[in-house]
């Protein structure tokens, strides 16, 4: 017996060492995916040696000869970090993904390859200079000489989905910006939303459901009054959602400020910038510090992108924000009843444009899709997720992005290189789409701010409900010319904010948009900026940080008049009525306005006839507008809460049942946990998060502090708030402060780390620092010497 257990125990130790050899030598072998960090790389079509330096914290900077070396070396170590990402974007872009991950990204596949983007971006890469194409096919040499010459194995995600990425051309870097105007212009997404609604609400009650918002002060230039547009009954057919998942769906938001050097502390003027994008590894934005004999760029360079998208230049600092012009158009086609072929014109019928698209599936046959054209753009009805069932009616898209002629990146290449306003201002010219709000600082003292991009002109109707395509009644006529941008430099209050909230007021001869967001994070700005006669670093650092939420303090004391003599309802009052309306993230007052706000928002919209799932995350400025005016007819669409078995749930009722509601759901608020834990954020993986263990080994999860309208944003999901849980899932994406006086005194933040690789240290090292507010400097300092420096030379 004695020998047999000395058996049993030497075979189970020699499996231990045998798996723990295994496991050892898998781990090796996936850790050869990481990049090489120090030491010489040849390459290709160098000119002169260049230098890819990286901190201890994984922070890049490049230092180069010239600038086709620079972005060689740019597109190489973007490559280093976060090939897989670069890839995925392309592929999402062009409608490829299916390729690679089956049938589950068909739909997004069938979206894409309607909208053509890739195809966009062919005919866009022929509007650019010479001296761009060279930045573009250099960063593309840069990426191939990695492919072709890293000698590990490529990133997890390559080995798990199976394929290897195809080499690298100029014009993929250009679907990182179609892509980027497809999250940014959500005037489509609203239309058909409207339209869903229109089925079977009066247009009236709709609009109620966006309501202005008086007290914005961000009017730039005043605004005309625009026309409302007819609704024809033939308007009444259903449509679909748009089938993108959340990271590629249209949303909004972003910060921007610049003061000049008579409001700050340092002599010169201060630009703070802080990009909201959906919350989602790894981030959208990597670090970088470029030097050039001609220029120092330092900021947030896209992965896939050839130039500084936010950051200075050692002349100016820029930021950007959405505009939210309304730069898209939804047309109803009438097909001919014995011709489906055919779609009526002003100048009767003609033949809709078509071809086939192409669309191969892993593991499974082609897919063959149809995709027609009309004279106002491509017929999406075909490719939308269907919650209704469908009309018959085409439904073409028009949108400023989608046009050939498109020279955003040219314009971006020329603010690159900038050198004064005059020369920001003129690059605008050529900035398309998405129309974007843009600030800007040089070190001569100037500061601006610009709304540029293409905007149409409509000869009637105000954009938000589909028109109907047969008539030119609706049709564009040209776009808000140049001389008439909304635009402001040097004001006499030294400060410009912008927080995608109204930029014209009454006067403004042009149709931007009839859908502002709201002005709460603008007013907060404004706020802080105001309470201090002069602002250091530290404090506009400071106000990107701020929670504390004006939206709460408008609603709260709406809801605290609620009468009840129910002492778990009385107790919630009490908490409510003692607090700021600060969403710190050790406090679970937030957490009860929030699930409160939820009841609420079921209450008065639970019920909506045909799209109540697009309000289940509470809007509080159309809540507040209810609260303020009371109108009894909305009772109709809500869920039923009524107060008790014999109460008839009419407004007031609802009102006060949702407070019951949550009393029921909390029978003590003391007890509920902080803000923070129910707030966290979870940057979600496209791959990981879909794979078993991998989802929890790889997890970057963080409590947050912030609402959907602070300036610390920090979005929270009320779709799903079992367990109090309110997901953080829209945020500040990157954060920079640039001292114009010394710009290597700027100060930044990214979300994630630098690094696609969860192997990798740098793969969510910046977690912490970005919930704390922790800034890092992009100042080339001697703290480099500390790091690892990979030199690029001429191959022989």
């Amino acid at each position: 017996m004695t020998r047999f257990f000395r058996f049993i125990t030497r075979a189970f130790l020699s499996l231990f060492c045998l798996l723990l050899l295994v496991s050892l030598g898998a781990y090796l072998w996936l850790r050869s995916s990481l990049p090489q960090m120090s030491g010489e790389i040849s390459l290709q079509n160098m000119q002169e040696p260049a230098v890819i330096s990286r901190d201890q914290d994984g922070l890049t900077t490049i230092r180069a000869r010239n600038e086709s070396d620079a972005f060689k070396a740019l597109g190489f170590a973007h490559a280093q970090d976060r090939l897989w990402q670069m890839d995925f974007m392309r592929r999402a872009g062009a409608g490829r993904l299916s390729e690679v991950s089956g049938q589950a990204t068909l739909e997004i596949d069938r979206f894409m390859r309607t909208l053509g983007l890739y195809q966009l971006a062919e005919a866009n890469y022929q509007q650019l200079s010479p001296a761009t194409k060279t930045i573009f096919e250099a960063y593309s040499d840069g990426v191939n000489a990695y492919i072709s010459q890293h000698r590990g194995i490529l990133p997890p995600e390559f080995l798990l989905l199976e394929y290897e990425p195809e080499p690298w051309h100029p014009v993929d870097s250009l679907v990182w910006g179609r892509l980027m105007a497809l999250q940014l212009s959500d005037n489509f997404n609203r239309e058909l939303l409207r339209q869903r609604l229109f089925v079977k609400m009066p247009s009236s009650e709709i609009d109620q459901l966006w309501p202005g918002d008086p007290a914005d002060p961000g009017i730039i230039i005043p605004e005309k009054s625009s026309q409302n547009q007819e609704k024809q009954e033939l308007n009444k057919v259903a449509v679909g959602e748009i089938p993108l998942p959340w990271p590629l769906a249209p949303k909004d938001a972003s910060n921007a400020w610049v003061i000049s050097a008579e409001r700050s502390t340092t002599g010169g003027a201060i630009l703070a910038n802080d990009p909201h994008l959906a919350l989602d590894a790894p981030g959208p934005w990597y670090l970088a510090r470029i030097e050039t004999p001609d220029f120092i760029w330092a900021g947030a360079t896209a992965p896939g992108v050839p130039l500084m998208v936010l950051g200075h230049n050692g002349h100016i600092a820029w930021g950007f924000t959405t505009t939210h012009g309304d730069t898209q158009d939804l047309f109803i086609e009438q097909v001919a009843q014995d011709d489906p072929e055919k779609y009526l014109t002003p100048k009767g019928y003609k033949v809709f444009d078509s071809r086939i698209e192409t669309i191969k599936i892993k593991g499974q046959p082609d897919h063959k899709l149809a995709v027609r054209q009309s004279r106002h753009g491509p017929i999406i009805s075909p490719v939308l997720r269907q919650t209704t069932a469908t009309g018959s009616a085409p439904l073409a898209l028009s949108w400023t992005a989608l046009r050939e002629d498109d020279k955003t990146a040219e314009a971006l290449f020329n603010i690159n290189r900038a050198h004064s306003w005059q020369e920001f201002e003129a690059a605008l010219v050529d900035f398309h789409s998405p129309q974007q709000t843009l600030v800007m600082a040089d070190t001569s003292g100037n500061i601006a701010l610009a709304a540029a991009g293409r905007v149409p002109l409509r000869r009637d109707g105000d954009g938000r409900y589909p028109a109907f395509g047969a008539t030119d009644l609706y049709d564009w006529t040209g776009f808000v010319p140049d001389s008439a941008r909304p635009q402001s430099v040097n004001p006499s209050n030294g400060k410009l904010v912008t927080a995608n909230n109204r930029l014209v007021g009454p006067n403004y001869p042009y149709l931007i948009t009839q859908d502002w967001p709201n002005s709460y994070r603008a007013r907060r700005i404004h706020q802080l900026i105001d309470a201090k006669e002069k602002l250091s670093l530290e404090d506009n650092i400071a106000i990107q940080m701020d929670t504390l939420s004006l939206a709460a303090q408008e609603l709260l004391p709406l809801l605290l008049v609620i009468e009840t003599t129910d002492p778990k309802e009385l107790r919630i009052l009490e908490k409510l009525a003692q607090w700021d309306g600060d969403m710190k993230p050790d406090i679970n007052e937030p957490v009860l306005l929030h699930r409160w706000i939820y009841w609420l928002n079921r209450a008065a919209f639970g019920q909506l006839p045909s799209d109540s799932e697009s309000f289940q995350s509470p809007d509080i400025l159309r809540l507040t507008r209810l609260l303020q005016t009371r109108p009894e007819n909305w009772c109709q669409y809500g869920e039923k809460f009524s107060t008790g078995p014999t109460i008839e749930p009419d407004c007031k009722n609802q009102l006060a049942g949702s407070l019951k509601q949550l009393a029921l759901e909390i029978p003590n608020p003391d007890l509920v946990q902080n803000w923070g834990e129910s707030h966290k954020v979870h940057f979600e993986h496209p791959i990981y998060d879909r794979i078993p263990v991998l989802d929890r080994l790889f997890r970057l999860e963080v409590a947050t502090a912030g609402s959907h309208d602070t300036i610390n944003r920090g979005s929270p999901s009320l779709r799903e708030s079992q367990n109090l849980a309110f997901p953080n899932v829209h945020g500040p994406s990157f954060r920079a402060v640039y001292d114009l006086t010394n710009l290597d005194n700027s100060s930044f933040l990214l979300a994630t780390g630098q690094s696609g690789n969860p192997l990798s240290g740098f793969y969510g090292n910046f977690l912490s620092r970005w919930r704390d507010g922790i800034y890092v400097k992009l100042d080339g300092s001697q703290k480099q010497h500390t790091g690892d420096h990979l030199v690029l030379i001429p191959k022989e």
